[in-house]
């Protein structure tokens, strides 16, 4: 990788070793448990927070966050602590944001919208706001100080058009955005701030589009698409050969009625059909075990690792194109260990670091950072190695 490019009027961003980075334009969410001195120590100056009061905690428990945060702690629930928190961080001139995050509000949750933004508004450089009611309050109370939440979805030059009516201090973009679409944005918009995700969870939907409830994580179910997908059970397919089954007249009906109850074949024997077909070059019925072996639920072919790695050599050794086609198909399930964490959070080094590199190129990126649930993983962005990138492991795909 090419030396990075120095950001503009700032601290050099980094060189071989990773050593310098503007440390000033990371953003690090806090809570009541963070350690501050720690954080305000190592040069971080961009804070944001969110806080559920007492009350409003005891009626509501966390399910109705209002700031989308589903964990008590991940975010601030006496007032006194979160003054003094929003006081050191100010004494080191730095800034801090309240987070009110919620993507909808109903008439409670708008009433505590009103309370918390009351209580905090003297103390913040600003407010993130993610729904159209909390916005418009905002922009009824005159406040020049609103910045606009990822989950608004501003994916576009024409969001962005949309949103400059109510003269946002700043705008993040959504973590999921691709690198071209955040630089036209960004280029497209110089006398506008933009905050951006280093990296993204490895969902496949937007978050501003995403109602599946997430709420339940306080209860240790989870959210319920992650609870689909731990919980999921495998749906096994039905026999492959049932229109054969059935149109042979050998075979007795009651037979036939016992054979397509099963739902499952000797893959082994099918296996050894394919490698003779292979050596005595008999392409018909290479081809016939290939295309059936296409049309089987693979989930079959993975039960043990035997029967997967010696699928994967001998259809290697075909020359057929479908049994090529099919070989990468295996390799992409295969049964390689993954590190699971690393892998949903996209966290490969040289990818962050060119994701910095190319964010350094905009003075009106004015912040970056990673999703609030790694709030910890700072220390791993400081003490990026070099490794080889991945597209993979990339939240942009460079």
């Amino acid at each position: 990788m090419r030396a990075p490019i120095l950001s503009r009027g700032s601290i050099p961003l980094v060189h071989a070793k990773w050593e310098m980075m503007d440390i000033k334009k990371f953003i690090v969410g806090i809570s009541q448990d963070s350690d501050l001195d720690i954080l305000l120590d190592r040069g971080f100056r961009q804070f944001y927070f969110g806080f559920i009061d007492e009350v409003y905690l005891k009626r509501y428990s966390t399910q109705l966050s209002p700031n989308r945060r589903y964990r008590l702690k991940e975010q601030f629930y006496d007032t006194k602590v979160a003054k003094e928190a929003i006081k050191k961080i100010k004494q080191k001139k730095a800034i801090v944001y309240l987070a009110l995050n919620s993507f909808f509000n109903n008439r409670i949750m708008l009433q505590e919208f009103k309370k918390i933004f009351e209580t905090f508004k003297d103390d913040i450089d600003g407010v993130i706001v993610a729904n159209m009611s909390g916005l418009l309050y905002l922009k009824e109370l005159g406040c020049n100080n609103i910045v606009l939440s990822n989950l608004f979805g501003i994916y576009s030059n024409e969001s962005v058009e949309f949103f400059k009516r109510f003269e946002p201090k700043k705008i993040i973009l959504p973590r999921d955005i691709s690198i071209k679409d955040l630089t036209d944005i960004v280029s497209s918009h110089p006398n506008m701030k933009f905050e951006c995700f280093l990296y993204g969870d490895n969902c496949r939907y937007s978050e501003a589009f995403c109602f599946s409830e997430h709420g339940y994580d306080s209860l240790g179910f989870g959210s319920l698409c992650s609870f689909a997908f731990s919980n999921k059970k495998p749906i096994k397919a039905p026999n492959q050969n049932f229109k054969q089954l059935i149109k042979n007249p050998k075979i007795p009906i009651e037979q036939k009625q016992e054979i397509l109850k099963s739902d499952s074949f000797d893959i082994k024997e099918l296996l050894d059909e394919l490698e003779v077909a292979i050596y005595e070059n008999d392409t018909i019925k290479e081809s016939k075990i290939v295309e059936f072996l296409k049309r089987v639920d693979l989930e079959y072919l993975k039960k043990t690792k035997t029967s997967y790695l010696r699928a994967v050599n001998i259809l290697k050794s075909s020359y057929k194109k479908e049994a090529k086609e099919l070989v990468d198909t295996l390799l992409q399930n295969s049964f390689k260990e993954q590190d699971s964490y690393k892998s949903f959070h996209k966290l490969n080094s040289s990818a962050l670091k060119k994701t910095i590199e190319i964010f350094s190129r905009y003075e009106n990126i004015v912040s970056y950072k990673i999703p609030s649930r790694g709030r910890e993983l700072y220390e791993y962005v400081l003490n990026l190695k070099d490794e080889p990138y991945n597209y993979k492991e990339s939240q942009y795909q460079l």
